[in-house]
């Protein structure tokens, strides 16, 4: 299998990244092609609405199960025990510690070291979708990038300052790592839930990154999300997600112009000029 069959999908929490990979996924096992979705993200909800509401079992909860049972010192998990089928999706999830223990980022990098270990990059798949939380500023979220491990990234926002701000971030992951040799390049933005205001096309077309698509904010979309069910088997949205898939192979990806953040901030406002009051120590300590 290619690496260029890796794409990584990077996203604000709560931006519908999730939502719009499941779909790419389903549309792509509609057109016959095989495909594997892995979520990394230590709340394991990437693969749910292929799996019907079902949380999957995860990589790193078995292999720590193994490690307490096996006599290996390096144990090597079973694909049967963490690779699940549904809708002619092969699905996997990654996992990560509980809420407050541990670290997800070091959970996720040890996740891709053991799936290098069972063989990942010599699987026979057409596409191979990662689900990365993008609001993480975090070495381990960033291991697709600084490895090269996708080569092309796929972001998804709004029109909304976080989600954007998000995607900023992760093209300025992106363009520092070109400059120590790293291969990862913007494949382009899905705009979810547009509501028409622009932002996003603004920010896309001042990152110099191609907009993908565009899923209006629409209710009907959300009630069906909510209800576990895969707007890509619908009409419109049917044509419109095998476009995505059907166009990634042949699509070059981008070195994106990342923004500070005074000139992100003017996608939104006019930034005022104004002058820093400065503060004395003794104001700290004394009324």
């Amino acid at each position: 299998m290619s690496e260029k069959n890796f794409y990584a999908i990077y996203g604000k929490g709560g931006s519908g990244k999730s939502f719009i990979i499941s779909n790419l996924s389903n549309s792509a096992a509609r057109i016959q092609k095989r495909v594997l979705q892995i979520g990394c993200d230590p709340k394991h909800d990437s693969t749910v609405i292929l799996f019907n509401g079902v949380n999957l079992p995860t990589l790193l909860e078995y292999w720590a199960h193994l490690q307490e049972d096996s006599d290996e010192v390096e144990p090597t998990p079973s694909i049967e025990d963490i690779v699940f089928k549904s809708r002619g999706v092969y699905g996997l999830e990654i996992g990560g510690p509980e809420v407050a223990i541990g670290c997800g980022g070091r959970g996720i990098s040890l996740g891709f070291e053991l799936l290098e270990r069972m063989g990942l990059y010599k699987w026979d798949f057409d596409y191979v979708f990662l689900d990365f939380l993008g609001d993480v500023v975090c070495g381990g979220f960033g291991v697709p990038i600084s490895k090269s491990i996708a080569k092309s990234i796929i972001l998804v926002a709004g029109n909304d300052h976080q989600s954007l701000y998000v995607a900023n971030n992760i093209c300025h992951a992106v363009s520092s790592f070109a400059q120590l040799g790293g291969k990862s390049r913007i494949m382009g933005m899905i705009i979810n839930k547009d509501d028409g205001t622009g932002y996003a096309e603004q920010f896309c077309n001042q990152a110099q990154i191609p907009v993908l698509a565009k899923i209006p904010n629409n209710p009907e979309v959300a009630k069906l999300n909510a209800a576990f069910q895969l707007i890509s088997d619908v009409t419109p949205y049917d044509q419109l997600f095998q476009d995505i898939v059907k166009q990634l192979p042949t699509r070059q990806g981008v070195l994106p112009k990342p923004m500070d953040f005074e000139e992100f901030s003017r996608i939104y406002r006019d930034v005022p000029q104004i002058k820093l009051e400065r503060v004395t120590e003794a104001e700290l300590f004394k009324r």
